[in-house]
C-alpha cells in the first residue's frame, strides 16, 4: 500500500512540475509563512495572503479599487476612476486630488457611482467619466473642478427606445469629436456626438460588455464581453405575481440539457439560458464604424467543454481588455492566464500567448490578466496581473514573458507614457488594509470599514532595461512563494502534498460563517496575539459595553462555544480572509479566485430592475454563490473533487444569487429565486434542498435541526457512508437589525445564536461513528463586519478532531489557500490554482496521537439569546410575508453604514452596541 502511495505521489509530482529525489519533494508556500500581516510602505509589506508587496518605482496611495485609468494627452496628468470617486494625479510631483475630497469641499460629480470608463479631452482639460448606474457620461472640468454636463444614454435611436442604461467603459474618438460608450444594461455600444450631445448610433454587442478599444485608424471598435448568459425570469412572472411564483433553489446545473433548453421546477416553467458557446457569451466583437455593424464575433481563449490535459474547461475565458495595433488586437483572458491574438483585418484568430512566470506554478491558474497596453513598435505588451501583483512584460514576436514588474495588491491597469520612458500602474488594494481598531489606532480620513481603509495605489515606474527587469522578476517570484525540500513520507496526519503519505483522516466537515474578525471573538485568548478591548463577542465581555448597558450584563458570555472549541482543540491567531466582503469570500472559500468581473462588479453601485427591458439590469452579482461569469477555468473545489471521484455534499453554500428573496418562509433553502441562474454542475446534484443558506431571519438553531435530520437519515440510518467532504454554512454571526420579539434583542444575539449552533454541530459530529476519522474546519467567509488591531482581514480559524492538537495556538500564516491545501492534501486531490499550491502547510495543527474525546456544547446566555423564543415562531400560524425581510448578505453599502453606526457610543475601540 505504501509503495502504491509513493508511486501515486511520483506521478502527481511529475505532472505538477515538482521535483522528486530520494523521497524528497519540493513544497511551495507563501514567503510570509511565519509572519503576521503588516504594511511597510518603505520596505516589505506582508499581505493577508502571506505574499509580499514591494512596488517598483514611486508609489502613492489613492482610494480603493481604481478600475479606470487614463493619461492626459499632454502627459502631465493621470486620472483613476473608482466607484463614485476619481483621483486626479500630477504625474511629475505625484500629488493626488480626490474628487470628492474627504472634507467634502469638492462635490462629487458621481453620486450614483461609476464604472470603468474614463477619458481626457484632447486639450487635457475635460474628463469624460462613466456614470455607471445612472446610464450617463459625466463631463468634468479639471481646471474649475466642476461638473459641466451629463450625457444620458437613454432615449430613442434607430427606431427603438432605450431605458435603464448602465454606463461601462468608454473611449474618445477625437477625429469624430465623439465618445464610444458601452451600455452594460442594454448590451450595446453607443456613439455620442460631443458637438450636438446626441446619440448617433446604437450597436448591439454581446453580454455584459466590459472592455472597449479603438483601432489606430479609428475605423474599427472592439468590445470585450464578459457576460455568459442573459438571465431570464420564471415564465409568466410579473411584478404582481413575482412573490408567489418563486422557486426555492437554483433551477439547473450549468451547461446541462435543462440549462440550455429549459425545464420544470416546483411546477414552474423555467426558461433555459442557452449554450455557453453562444457568440454573445464571453467574446470579442469588432464593429465597423463606417456602417455601425458588427463584422466579427470572436470566441477567445479556452472554451467550455474543451479538455485541458485531464480536466474539462468549465469556466469561460472572461475576455476583458484589449490593446490594438495596426493589424492585430490582443485580448486578456483572465480565466485562462493568456492573451488571444486577433488578426482583425483578416477576421482570424491567431492563437494565444500563454503568460508564463515560473515552471513550478505555470500549470496552475491565478495570474488573472486584466489591463493591457501595447508599445508603439507593437513588439511588447504590458499586462496587469490582477492575481499576481505584477505587470507582465510580453515579447510579442516570440510569444514569451520577458519579465515581471512588482506592483501593489491586485494590479488592475497599466499605461505607457507617450515617450515610453515610464509605466503607470494601478492596483486595487495597494499595500493592504492594516489595523482598523485597537489601542493607539487613529482612524484615517477615509474611515475604518475594510472597504474604505484599504487604499489602492498608483505607481510611476521608469522603463526597466533588461538587467533591471531581471531583478524585478526575481523580486516578484520571491514575493509570491518559497520552495522547501521536505521528506515525502511523514507520520503527520496532514500529508505534505496530495498522495505523498497515508492519513487517518477520512472525513472533513468545512463549516463557514459570516463577517467576523479575530479580535472581536478571540481577542481575550491567552498565548495569542489579540486585543481584549475589542472582544465584544467574547466571554465576560460586558466591559466592552457602554456604561448604560454594562450593569445589566455582569459576566456576559456571547461566544462560550467558540472559546471552548479554541481551547479544547486548536485555533490560529495568524489567519486572514483573502476577501473583503461576501462576494469575494464565497469564491475564495470554494477554491475560485475572484476574477476582474467579480472584483469590478462587487465594487460598483448598481440597481436591479428585474422587469426592465434592459437584460443587463438582471445583472449577475453573486453573493453566496458563484455565477457562470465567475467560474474558474477548470472550476474550484467542487470540480476538483468530482474529477478525482471524491464524494462530497453541501449544506447551505451556493444557493444565493443577486436577486433572491430571503424571508422567514424560505426555510427550505433560505432563499426563493425569481431570476434563473445556473448552479455549478458538479455541485447541483450534491447539495441539500432542505437546508437554509444565508438568511438571518432563520435562526442558526433551525439549521442545526435541518442538518442533524438530514445527516442522520442519509449517513447514520441510511445505507451510504458519510461523504469525504461536507460543506456547511451557519451565517448568523453576520448580524442583522435587532428583533426582540424573535429572540434577538441585541446585535450580540445573532453571534450568540451562531455560537450555540457551532457548538451543537460539533457536539453532534463528535458523537457520530465518523468522529474517529474526522477533521472539522471552522472559518469565516470575510471579516467586513468587524475590527482588528493587527489587520482588518484577520479572522477566525479553528480546527477540531481527534488528530488536532489539544489546546494549541498556531502562529503559522494561514488563509483560504491554506485551508484548501489542507483539504486537497488529506483527500489526495490535485491542486487547482496558484493559491492552493503556494498556501502555507498547516502541519503544526496536527498530531499522530489521537484523542477521541467528543465535544459537549455550552448553552447560550439567555439574557441575550433565548433559543426557545427564537424557535417559537415555527410552532405558530404566522403570516410569513408580513415579517420583515432579512438584510442582504453582500450589500456593502449596508455593511459600511452598519459598521460606522456601531462605532457610535462605543466604550472602547471597536465596541458595537445598540
Amino acid at each position: 500500500m505504501k509503495a502504491k502511495l509513493i508511486l501515486s505521489a511520483l506521478a502527481l509530482l511529475s505532472t505538477g512540475s515538482f521535483t522528486y529525489a530520494q523521497q524528497q519533494v519540493n513544497v511551495l508556500q507563501v514567503p510570509g509563512v511565519n509572519q503576521y500581516a503588516k504594511i511597510d510602505t518603505a520596505g516589505t509589506s506582508v499581505l493577508p495572503s502571506g505574499r509580499y508587496i514591494t512596488p517598483a518605482g514611486k508609489t502613492i496611495r489613492i482610494t480603493h479599487d481604481p478600475f479606470g485609468l487614463s493619461i492626459s494627452p499632454d502627459g502631465k496628468k493621470a486620472v483613476t476612476l473608482h466607484n463614485g470617486v476619481f483621483t486626479l494625479i500630477d504625474i511629475a510631483t505625484m500629488n493626488a486630488t480626490r474628487v470628492p475630497g474627504y472634507g467634502k469641499k469638492i462635490i462629487s460629480p458621481l453620486p450614483n457611482g461609476s464604472f470603468l470608463g474614463v477619458a481626457f479631452s484632447p486639450d487635457s482639460k475635460m474628463l469624460y467619466l462613466s456614470g455607471g448606474d445612472n446610464g450617463a457620461v459625466i463631463v468634468f472640468d479639471t481646471d474649475k473642478f466642476i461638473k459641466t454636463d451629463s450625457l444620458s444614454l437613454n432615449g430613442a435611436i434607430g427606431g427603438k427606445d432605450y431605458d435603464d442604461s448602465f454606463t461601462s467603459d468608454l473611449v474618445l474618438n477625437a477625429d469624430k469629436n465623439e465618445l464610444l460608450v458601452l451600455d452594460r444594461g442594454n448590451f450595446r455600444m453607443v456613439r455620442v456626438n460631443l458637438g450636438t450631445k446626441k446619440l448617433t448610433a446604437s450597436i448591439d454587442v454581446g453580454r455584459q460588455p466590459f472592455g472597449l478599444a479603438l483601432s489606430p485608424d479609428k475605423k474599427i471598435a472592439f468590445v470585450a464581453n464578459v457576460g455568459m448568459y442573459s438571465y431570464p425570469l420564471i415564465a409568466g412572472a410579473t411584478p404582481k405575481n413575482a412573490d408567489s411564483i418563486m422557486i426555492s433553489r437554483h433551477p439547473y446545473g450549468d451547461n446541462t440539457k435543462e440549462s440550455r433548453e429549459g425545464t420544470i421546477v416546483e411546477g414552474r416553467k423555467i426558461p433555459g439560458v442557452g449554450s455557453p458557446s453562444s457568440p454573445e457569451a464571453m467574446s470579442v466583437f469588432t464593429i465597423d464604424l463606417a456602417t455601425n455593424t458588427v463584422i466579427s464575433k470572436f470566441k477567445t481563449g479556452h472554451q467550455v467543454g474543451q479538455m485541458l490535459e485531464d480536466a474539462e474547461v468549465t469556466g469561460g475565458a472572461s475576455p476583458n481588455s484589449i490593446a490594438v495595433g495596426n493589424q492585430y488586437a490582443y485580448v486578456t483572458n483572465a480565466t485562462n492566464d493568456n492573451i488571444t491574438i486577433i488578426d482583425y483585418k483578416n477576421h482570424k484568430l491567431l492563437g494565444d500567448i500563454p503568460i508564463k512566470v515560473d515552471s513550478r506554478i505555470d500549470k496552475f491558474r491565478g495570474l488573472l490578466p486584466f489591463g493591457i497596453c501595447l508599445s508603439k513598435d507593437e513588439k511588447t505588451l504590458y499586462v496587469a496581473l490582477l492575481g499576481f501583483n505584477a505587470v507582465a512584460v510580453i515579447d510579442v514576436p516570440t510569444k514569451t514573458t520577458k519579465g515581471l514588474i512588482p506592483t501593489g495588491w491586485g494590479t488592475s491597469r497599466v499605461k505607457l507614457s507617450a515617450d515610453e520612458s515610464e509605466l503607470y500602474i494601478t492596483s486595487c488594494r495597494g499595500y493592504g488594509a492594516g489595523p482598523n481598531g485597537g489601542f493607539g489606532f487613529v482612524a484615517p480620513p477615509q474611515g475604518t470599514y475594510i472597504g474604505d481603509i484599504q487604499l489602492g495605489t498608483f505607481q510611476k515606474v521608469p522603463m526597466p532595461d533588461q538587467d533591471q527587469l531581471a531583478v524585478y522578476t526575481r523580486q516578484v517570484l520571491a514575493n509570491t512563494f518559497v520552495s522547501t525540500s521536505v521528506p515525502a513520507a511523514t507520520n503527520n496526519p496532514l500529508p505534505v502534498l496530495p498522495g505523498t503519505s497515508a492519513t487517518p483522516i477520512k472525513y472533513i466537515v468545512y463549516i463557514t460563517k459570516e463577517n467576523r474578525t479575530y479580535d472581536e471573538v478571540f481577542g481575550q485568548l491567552k498565548n495569542a496575539n489579540g486585543d481584549s478591548t475589542l472582544a465584544r463577542f467574547g466571554v465576560h465581555c460586558e466591559y466592552t459595553l457602554p456604561d448604560a448597558l454594562r450593569v445589566q450584563f455582569p459576566n456576559l458570555n456571547v461566544s462560550p462555544n467558540h472559546i471552548k472549541v479554541a481551547n479544547q482543540f486548536a485555533f490560529a491567531d495568524n489567519y486572514y480572509c483573502d476577501s473583503d466582503a461576501s462576494i469575494h469570500g464565497h469564491h475564495w472559500m470554494m477554491g475560485v479566485i475572484p476574477n476582474e468581473w467579480v472584483e469590478a462588479n462587487s465594487n460598483v453601485s448598481k440597481t436591479a430592475k428585474l422587469f426592465s427591458k434592459a437584460p443587463g439590469r438582471r445583472f449577475p452579482g453573486s453573493t453566496g454563490s458563484m455565477d457562470p461569469e465567475d467560474y474558474a477555468e477548470t472550476g474550484g473545489l467542487w470540480e476538483a473533487l468530482e474529477r478525482k471521484h471524491v464524494d462530497f455534499y453541501n449544506f447551505g453554500e451556493a444557493n444565493e444569487t443577486a436577486h433572491v428573496r430571503e424571508d422567514w418562509e424560505d426555510t427550505a433553502t433560505g432563499a426563493a429565486h425569481i431570476v434563473m441562474v445556473p448552479m455549478q454542475k458538479a455541485l447541483f446534484t450534491r447539495t441539500s434542498h432542505n437546508y437554509a443558506g444565508f438568511n438571518t431571519n432563520i435562526p442558526d438553531q433551525f439549521r442545526v435541526e435541518q442538518f442533524k435530520t438530514e445527516f442522520t437519515k442519509m449517513w447514520i440510518r441510511g445505507k451510504k457512508k458519510m461523504p469525504s467532504l461536507i460543506t456547511m454554512q451557519v451565517p448568523n454571526d453576520h448580524g442583522a437589525d435587532i428583533r426582540p420579539k424573535d429572540g434577538y434583542p441585541y446585535r450580540q444575539s445573532y453571534m450568540a445564536d451562531n455560537d450555540l449552533a457551532v457548538g451543537r454541530m460539533l457536539d453532534f459530529l463528535s458523537h457520530t461513528k465518523y468522529w474517529k476519522n474526522m477533521l472539522v474546519i471552522i472559518t469565516e467567509d470575510d471579516p467586513q463586519g468587524g475590527v482588528d488591531h493587527l489587520d482588518a482581514h484577520r479572522s477566525i480559524l479553528m480546527l477540531a478532531g481527534p488528530y488536532v492538537k489539544k489546546g494549541y495556538v498556531s502562529h503559522t500564516h494561514a488563509n483560504f489557500g491554506s485551508i484548501l491545501k489542507t483539504i486537497y492534501n488529506i483527500l489526495d486531490v490535485p491542486y487547482v490554482n496558484q493559491y492552493d499550491v503556494t498556501g502555507s502547510l498547516l502541519q503544526d495543527f496536527f498530531t499522530n496521537k489521537p484523542d477521541f474525546t467528543p465535544y459537549t456544547f455550552i448553552n447560550s446566555d439567555t439574557r441575550i439569546f433565548d433559543t426557545k423564543k427564537a424557535m417559537a415562531r415555527y410552532s405558530k400560524n404566522t403570516n410569513w410575508r408580513k415579517i420583515k425581510k432579512s438584510i442582504e448578505m453582500d450589500d456593502e453599502d449596508r455593511e459600511r453604514e452598519d459598521h460606522y453606526k456601531q462605532q457610535k457610543g462605543k466604550k472602547t475601540s471597536g465596541t458595537i452596541v445598540n
